[in-house]
């Protein structure tokens, strides 16, 4: 299942987020799975970040959140791609686009 990481992190908290983050690759859950990830700079607090993460069960979520402790204020929301949720809403997916033909 896909979920939405937003983190923001304080300046005091810089570096051992930046120790921890480096250490996840090796202890992070094999069901957990980074699909992108993004930070940019903001004055208060210093760095915000957002990540699309894959986890297959909510003990890979845990084991996230438990390794950077408070050191890293987060919220996790599920999220889905745009085409399967509008087939969950609507009953049927998006129309596929025609291709254009060589002729």
């Amino acid at each position: 299942m896909l979920f939405v990481v937003e983190y923001t992190i304080a300046w005091t908290d810089l570096d051992t987020v930046l120790a921890k983050r480096m250490e996840w690759e090796a202890v992070k859950p094999s069901s957990f799975r980074y699909v992108g990830e993004w930070v940019w700079q903001e004055s208060d607090p210093p760095f915000r970040g957002m990540a699309v993460v894959e986890a297959e069960d909510v003990d890979a979520l845990n084991a996230y959140v438990l390794h950077y402790g408070p050191s890293v204020k987060v919220k996790i929301h599920p999220a889905t791609d745009v085409p399967s949720a509008m087939k969950q809403v609507s009953g049927r997916g998006p129309v596929p686009a025609k291709r254009a033909t060589r002729g």
